[in-house]
């Protein structure tokens, strides 16, 4: 059975006006291209949709619940119609935008002014939060993209890499172990840091290094879910942090936190867009075809 999306609205039209030439005249049919549509429907239906009730017609039990249905479906067409449009024009439409922290701190702003450039009609909506918390509102569809740690093969989501990063182990600059001439996993492994909390990557990537090194996890003085936060209160002190290199690179006061140079607790990572697999909005698919098109391989300061 195959219903017509004109012949739905046009019934929805009828069912409302109860007369044939009503409907016509509304319509800017004739009566018996109304009469044809009815005639479609019931056919394709395989039964009775109106009844004549005085010189009109009124629903069957049959018509009123196709009713309910064809105004379901004609709002969804109207939805569906409207957002290819508004993807055409960027007059309209909602972005649910979910960032991490190195992100929002080195590209958020910028990816504002893109937005409000770029997709004028746009409403976008923010939430800065860790990764596998995102990660899950997206899963979930509270939100509809993030920037981010990105990971590649995964299942549910496809990744769009925007930006290389590499998260170091870092201390005031001041810090005695500045005074060897080669620092090793070794030699911080009773230090105490200021960490992301356990379920973040770098987190989780760090107390690997450990193990392999055959060392116990790094000991966390604080742990915290925005560690750029307490940079300053870490250069003031001997805690350790692991932190990415384009975050020191924007410190302004002093003391400032240095990189520790040591190989084996460098972790490289890429930052970028993560969407849900084979599903987008018009609105997420013209954001991505955006992000595409601008450089981001430097932190940009204009757009």
């Amino acid at each position: 059975m195959h219903l017509d999306s004109r012949d739905l609205r046009y019934f929805e039209v009828i069912a409302g006006l109860g007369h044939v030439r009503a409907a016509a005249e509304q319509l800017n049919l004739s009566q018996p291209a109304v009469s044809k549509c009815i005639a479609r429907l019931e056919q394709n239906i395989g039964a009775r949709l109106f009844e004549r009730e005085g010189r009109g017609i009124r629903l069957t039990p049959v018509g009123e619940a196709l009713l309910q249905q064809a105004r379901r479906l004609n709002v969804i067409n109207a939805n569906a119609l409207r957002d290819i449009q508004d993807f055409a024009s960027g007059d309209a439409g909602t972005l649910r935008l979910g960032c991490g922290p190195v992100m929002s701190e080195l590209f958020l702003p910028a990816v504002c002014v893109l937005l409000t450039r770029h997709m004028p009609g746009v409403k976008v909506t923010i939430l800065v939060g860790m990764n596998y918390t995102l990660r899950e509102k997206l899963q979930q569809g509270d939100i509809d993209a993030i920037l981010g740690l990105v990971t590649p093969d995964d299942a549910l989501f496809t990744t769009y890499p925007l930006l290389e990063d590499t998260v170091v182990v870092a201390a005031s600059s001041r810090h005695p172990l500045f005074k060897k001439p080669d620092v090793s996993p070794e030699d911080v492994a009773q230090a105490h840091w200021v960490l992301p909390v356990r379920e973040v990557a770098s987190r989780l990537w760090l107390d690997t290094q450990f193990r392999h090194h055959k060392l116990p996890p790094p000991q966390a003085q604080i742990e915290v879910n925005a560690t750029p936060l307490l940079l300053p209160m870490i250069a003031h002190s001997d805690m350790l942090c692991f932190i990415s290199r384009h975050m020191l690179a924007r410190q302004v006061q002093e003391p400032q936190l240095k990189e520790l140079p040591i190989a084996a607790l460098t972790m490289p990572r890429a930052l970028g867009l993560t969407v849900v697999k084979d599903w987008r909005t018009p609105t997420v698919q013209r954001f991505t075809d955006l992000l595409h098109s601008t450089r981001l391989d430097a932190p940009l300061v204009t757009v």
